[in-house]
């Protein structure tokens, strides 16, 4: 009987540990590319940014090109001026004849001179131009594509709202939670008090915490940094672009998502164990009951200058740092 019963909870294990969540394999596909062609943008905007600030500095030096252009017509004239002058003298006085000789070299030598530059610079301002066109295209053109499997994400999502079932009761408990914490701490306690015996209990996935990153974006601050009032921070910052798609980062189902405080949009994913905060989030899609797994699509950040997105990790209640499952995944995904 005790064979039959650890076999059942096995296989109940195993069960839990591979529903299925409302996303396609597609979906996290387009979801990937999406930010793969965010992270081309990202690089090729630094370098077109680059460009447009080399390019204001040659401006100077297309000025003084300019002017150089100018006294090489002076210096021409000169030239010819002091060749009159020479044919004049070449009877006269042999000292200013030999004086004259002397300037017509000099002004030739200076002439060669200044063309010389003037034509580095026109090179230098043709090259600057040249690559400024080419990054633009390639820009344009990424950007297309990134706009159309946006879309292709938009309409996915569609879909995907459409299948979703809502739990009433989940999403009261869920309004009652985020009306009456008044921090983070408070709301991880009652989310603990509620995977224990709550609503909100977490029955659907199991499994090993296994951390990827939500965005393409850069780490501006990590746990263990000092936040503006000198307190140590317990989360991961992320900087993103606007419009950037933002994925779970783990295996769970959602167990908090809504507006709280001043943390604006919050999605909590819990693995059955561990809890994952991500909050900063647009526009957020997914809803307090979703399983998701990592790479599901989870919401877009919008197109204000505030494009920073906070993740922590919590453990009954413990702030625990990401970076050891972050590094745990990077190296899983080195050796498949």
């Amino acid at each position: 009987m005790k064979i039959i019963f650890s076999i059942l909870m096995v296989y109940i294990s195993d069960v839990c540990g591979a529903v299925e969540s409302l996303q396609t394999q597609d979906m996290r596909d387009k979801c990937r590319s999406a930010q793969t062609l965010e992270k081309s943008l990202v690089e090729l905007e630094a370098k077109f940014a680059a460009i447009l600030q080399k390019e204001k500095g040659s401006a100077p030096a297309l000025r003084n090109a300019y002017n150089i252009l100018a006294r090489c017509f002076t210096t021409l004239f000169s030239i010819q001026r002091f060749s009159e002058i020479l044919t004049i003298i070449q009877k006269g006085d042999e000292n200013n004849f030999v004086r004259a000789s002397i300037l017509i070299k000099n002004f030739t030598a200076y002439f060669r001179t200044i063309s010389a530059e003037l034509n580095k610079w026109n090179i230098e301002i043709a090259n600057v131009k040249s690559e400024k066109k080419n990054l633009q295209n390639e820009i344009n053109k990424i950007s297309e594509d990134y706009n159309s499997i946006s879309e292709e994400i938009n309409q996915l999502g569609t879909e995907i709202s459409g299948r979703r079932v809502d739990n009433v009761i989940q999403k009261d408990v869920v309004y009652h939670i985020a009306h009456k914490a008044e921090s983070i701490e408070e709301l991880d306690a009652e989310l603990e008090a509620e995977n224990t015996v709550g609503v909100l209990k977490n029955t659907k996935v199991s499994t090993d915490l296994s951390i990827s990153y939500p965005v393409n974006g850069t780490l501006v601050n990590e746990f263990g940094d000092k936040g503006d009032n000198g307190q140590m921070i317990y989360y991961m910052a992320f900087r993103t672009r606007p419009g950037a798609i933002v994925t779970s980062p783990a295996d769970g189902q959602v167990v908090f998502a809504g507006k709280f405080l001043n943390f604006g949009n919050m999605i909590i994913i819990s693995n059955g164990e561990y809890r994952i905060f991500l909050y900063g989030i647009t526009n957020a899609f997914a809803s307090t009951g979703d399983v998701l797994a990592a790479g599901d699509y989870i919401g877009k950040m919008g197109s204000a200058e505030d494009t920073l997105i906070r993740m922590e990790l919590k453990k009954s209640g413990e702030p625990l740092d990401p970076r050891h499952w972050l590094v745990k995944t990077l190296e899983k995904e080195k050796n498949v």
